[in-house]
């Protein structure tokens, strides 16, 4: 199979579906922390395009069914799949999806491993094939570890993703740059690749937030259209993640696009003081409990485009206002919808950490 054939859809291009991992008791304990948020991204999304929905099995298919009908949600436009997982975040254990020159889908698989090996991964690197399975498409084996959460594209060839993640060597040891943007092109389509420094684990947990992705692209800088693209930014020198954001700005300035011009940049604040969690925080694969509040890696790019809708998570924050009229000028034409993602965010992401576009292809 010639993989050159293949494109990645920008995330605004028209969708199909949006698949979901459902919180569980099973790992960690949060159904009923999280549930609320899923059945609210839910009940937003299939109005527009099909839910498609990963479970444990059929005693839990028939509890989410339950709580749709229960909350008046329903069940038109939702299916679900029993795909037994560890955790939610389909973003980066899930298939990136393409699509060939002539409409077929196909899924790209990169080998997760647990962001490094830090967490059990199991059933979630098992998910990408059995929903490949279930779909009946081609599987594009990339010969490469790595999460969609850090993959970033415009649907024209540019994508942006960060080195701290994919050339880390608790993924990918010895993997060079050149290596890994032949892999893009082939799997992808990508033409131009934008690398963002981002910041490992180790550093970030020293300098007072935790990020256990070793931080992806969508916590930093997100295309909304083929040449412009928003990122997280403080403007206060003495917040911690201040030294981070800036060098990754840089490396946003000196970017240049396949079109061969520099993009357009705008800023979206981050949420002002940050948001600290009091929970159980998983360091290196165990999981501890800090006597004080820590830094999550909460940001407003974390957002989903989607038919006719944006959501974008918020925190009860000075910035979220803000945030979202940002973003709504960027798409004056799709519902800008703000959703508490707090209970999230103590677990290390936020809507696009979540959730993971089907563009509308042939099969």
């Amino acid at each position: 199979m010639n993989n050159t054939m293949y494109r990645m859809p920008a995330e605004w291009e028209e969708q199909e579906a949006v698949w979901l991992q459902w919180p569980h008791e099973d790992s960690h304990g949060y159904q009923r922390k999280l549930e609320s948020i899923w059945l609210e991204m839910t009940e937003i999304l299939r109005q527009n395009v099909i839910v498609r929905i990963c479970t444990e099995d059929q005693r839990r298919a028939d509890h989410i069914r339950h709580q749709l009908e229960f909350y008046d949600i329903g069940l038109s436009q939702v299916e679900i799949y029993a795909i037994p997982t560890n955790d939610v975040w389909i973003r980066d254990d899930g298939p990136n999806f393409v699509v060939s020159k002539d409409g077929k889908l196909a899924a790209v698989d990169w080998r997760f491993n647990g962001w490094g090996g830090r967490y059990p991964h199991d059933l979630d690197k098992k998910v990408s094939g059995k929903i490949v399975k279930i779909l009946g498409i081609p599987f594009l084996n990339a010969n490469m570890v790595g999460e969609g959460g850090n993959i970033e594209v415009n649907g024209k060839g540019d994508l942006i993703c960060t080195r701290s993640a994919a050339l880390n060597d608790n993924r990918n040891p010895g993997r060079s740059q050149e290596d890994a943007e032949e892999i893009f092109s082939k799997c992808l389509g990508v033409k131009n690749t934008i690398w963002l420094p981002g910041m490992e684990t180790e550093n970030n947990g020293e300098a007072g937030w935790l990020d256990d992705t070793d931080t992806h692209v969508d916590t930093i800088a997100r295309f909304v259209s083929p040449s412009t693209i928003v990122y997280s930014w403080s403007p206060f020198s003495d917040d911690c993640v201040y030294p981070m954001l800036k060098r990754n700005l840089q490396a946003l300035k000196e970017a240049v696009l396949a079109s061969g011009r520099h993009p357009d940049l705008v800023a979206l604040p981050v949420p002002k003081d940050g948001y600290y969690s009091t929970s159980k925080v998983g360091i290196g694969g165990s999981i501890r409990e800090f006597d004080y509040a820590v830094r999550t890696d909460a940001s407003y790019t974390n957002f989903l485009i989607s038919n006719k809708t944006v959501l974008v998570p918020v925190y009860g924050n000075i910035n979220d206002d803000r945030a979202l009229k940002i973003i709504k000028e960027h798409f004056p034409d799709r519902d800008v919808i703000g959703v508490n993602c707090g209970a999230i965010a103590e677990n290390g992401g936020e809507i696009h950490c979540v959730t993971q576009q089907q563009p509308k292809a042939k099969y």
